[in-house]
């Protein structure tokens, strides 16, 4: 298929996918990226909610895309939660907290919440659940650290309260390197409108001239006025008063198209997604209406539009709602943002250096050094030391983990397992790393490879690129982790987070209960789908024993039952198809985690159920911590 061409240059600098809007994002990053490049367009930023979940899918993406010849830039960037003072909401909590009434209103769930516009797009009644939204993209490698930090800092201490809060000493802290815009309705200057709007004109104009003051003094030419097409009266009414900040501050105007699914076709799957993000819970109103019929219905479209799209919906919704622009500055407003793209933010790929702790490395002493040295007396220890073949081996092994940059990982988990022997019970050893003498001699394993004819080289050899995985078995994993992160700390010990995804059987369940379908019709379905698509499925891959998973696609074209109940409710089908595979929650692996120095740094770091962890993964399905430089600790 050719690409669409547009003759207005335009990127997307405000867009959401699933991978970090829970129940409001729409679709995997690269999703949006493949559309974004075949609608015309050369570059798109990744802003979600509070976070940067997707960024490890944008990186990946765009490599593959470029070693297929496709020329597209990836924009890294987050949509922050924005409260002018930290300090001021903190005060403001602590008075709600001692004010018993008040308190029963406080939630107790400290996870990020779904996003709900009826809060952020809405006069400030509650200071409490307060929150504006600003988007951030990262100009450079140190403007994206920064916004690492940022995201790290937003989810510990004061500024986390079911969600992450930005405030203005955290900007400017961390601002280098950093360009911001106004975002939405529910972004910065819509909170002086919302606010402000019942005392007037002047009211609503001097608190965004307070605002554009702070901003400006902060970011410099870095700040963006940022303009929105739909056919919202309030949109164009604040669209007027960002323009107006524009004159008189002499600060540039961006539109965007804020968008929160990959396709125009994926508008009413974005709309179930999130509401089924609110089932059995309380739901905003907005959530509690049938889906639309049409998307003209929403007044809005939320894609990765170019900008002949972008300058049809200005025209569209401006004359809908009645009001009227100068053409020129929102040409210019559109082009703005190519230049931004191509001309302010530099080409580069977030910096994947491996990151390891350097305090297990004596000071004075190089990795390599020490680690011979540990593993010279560990030999000795052992009675090893004058036997040829044991002395040959671990200088062949030595060898490879030095070549391969991983002295500091065995330095680590030598570390690790020295720490656990003090507390509790460790495991034998198993899996590959059983093959490794280093590891026997360090204490890692206790089992020895020559004695059993153990191989290295199924663990690791210098001419694979894969990183080294001790699959290291404790008495209490948990309590490990406490300690290991009580010892070193919360950034230098980091649990590995997970991200489920919605499976066949709850979608079906799910979307059912949304229409009204009893679920004595639907259960009989879902517990049967599975048992009569597996015989049908393992004959096709010539399977005659042992366990098989169906895959999604195989319960829908082999189970009877699930194909007539879908052929009643085709409907569903249409919704089970565009949603199976999104992204519901956040949890932790089991026993994964990463340890290195400052990691908040290094990786915007999230919180969820009250803990710190990895904003990425590392599993069976998803590998995204080994490419952006961090190895992962199987405790």
């Amino acid at each position: 298929m050719e690409r669409s061409k547009s003759s207005i240059p335009f990127v997307g600098l405000h867009a959401h996918s699933v991978a970090g809007s829970v129940f409001d994002g729409f679709g995997y990053p690269q999703d949006h990226m493949d559309f974004a490049y075949e609608n015309g367009m050369s570059a798109l930023a990744l802003t979600d909610h509070g976070n940067m979940n997707g960024l490890p899918y944008q990186v990946l993406h765009a490599k593959k895309m470029k070693s297929s010849g496709k020329d597209f830039k990836p924009i890294f960037g987050v949509e922050a939660y924005f409260v002018p003072s930290i300090k001021d909401w903190k005060e403001e909590y602590d008075q709600a907290k001692a004010d018993k009434k008040k308190a029963r209103s406080l939630s107790k769930d400290d996870k990020v919440a779904a996003e709900d516009e009826d809060e952020s797009k809405a006069k400030t009644k509650n200071k409490i659940n307060a929150r504006r939204h600003l988007v951030l993209v990262a100009q450079n490698q140190t403007g994206l650290s920064n916004i690492f930090k940022i995201v790290s800092e937003t989810h510990q201490g004061d500024n986390f309260y079911r969600y992450p809060r930005l405030d203005y000493d955290l900007l400017e802290k961390y601002g280098e390197g950093v360009i911001a815009s106004s975002a939405c309705l529910g972004g910065v200057y819509a909170g002086d409108y919302w606010d402000n709007r019942d005392d007037g004109e002047d009211a609503i104009l001097n608190a965004m001239r307070e605002t554009t003051q702070s901003m400006t003094s902060i970011l410099g030419d870095r700040w963006f006025g940022e303009l929105q097409w739909n056919n919202v009266p309030e949109q164009h009414s604040l669209n007027k008063y960002v323009i107006q900040m524009a004159e008189e501050f002499d600060i540039p105007l961006i539109s965007t198209a804020d968008s929160h699914y990959p396709s125009p076709e994926a508008w009413k799957d974005r709309e179930l997604y999130k509401r089924l993000g609110w089932l059995g819970k309380k739901q905003p109103e907005y959530m509690k209406s049938e889906l639309p019929i049409d998307v003209d219905e929403m007044g809005m479209e939320l894609y990765p539009k170019n900008g002949d799209q972008m300058w049809e919906s200005y025209k569209k919704y401006s004359e809908e709602c009645g009001v009227t622009y100068d053409d020129d500055l929102i040409h210019d407003s559109l082009v703005k943002t190519h230049w931004i793209a191509h001309e302010l933010i530099e080409d580069f790929m977030p910096d994947d250096t491996v990151r390891l702790p350097s305090f297990i490395i004596p000071e004075g002493e190089f990795a390599t050094e020490t680690l011979t040295k540990q593993c010279i007396t560990g030999l000795r220890k052992l009675g090893r030391d004058n036997n040829k073949e044991y002395v040959e081996r671990l200088k062949h092994e030595i060898s490879v983990i030095d070549d391969r940059g991983f002295c500091e990982y065995f330095l680590t988990m030598k570390a690790v397992a020295d720490k656990t022997q003090e507390h509790m019970l460790s495991g034998s050893g198993r899996g590959s790393a059983a093959g490794s003498l280093v590891a026997y001699v360090l204490g890692i394993t206790q089992i020895d490879p020559i004695k059993y004819g153990l191989l290295f080289s199924r663990f690791l050899r210098s001419d694979a690129k894969d990183y080294p995985d001790i699959d290291y078995d404790v008495s209490d994993a948990f309590g490990l982790k406490e300690i290991l992160a009580k010892e070193w700390g919360d950034t230098t010990v980091v649990p590995i987070s997970n991200f489920n995804t919605m499976q066949l059987r709850s979608l079906i369940k799910d979307i059912s209960k949304f229409y009204g379908v009893p679920f004595t019709e639907v259960n009989p379905v879902t517990g049967r789908m599975v048992k009569e698509a597996t015989p049908k499925a393992k004959k096709k891959h010539g399977i005659k024993a042992g366990v098989y998973v169906p895959t999604f696609e195989e319960v829908m074209e082999y189970s009877d039952t699930l194909q007539r109940f879908l052929n009643k409710y085709p409907h569903i089908k249409t919704h089970v198809e565009g949603l199976v595979g999104q992204v519901r929650s956040v949890s932790r692996h089991a026993g994964g985690v990463v340890i290195g120095e400052d990691l908040d740094k290094h990786m915007p770091l999230v919180c969820s159920g009250g803990v710190i962890q990895t904003p990425w993964s590392e599993g069976m399905h998803v590998r995204h911590l080994e490419p952006m430089g961090f190895i992962k600790f199987d405790l």
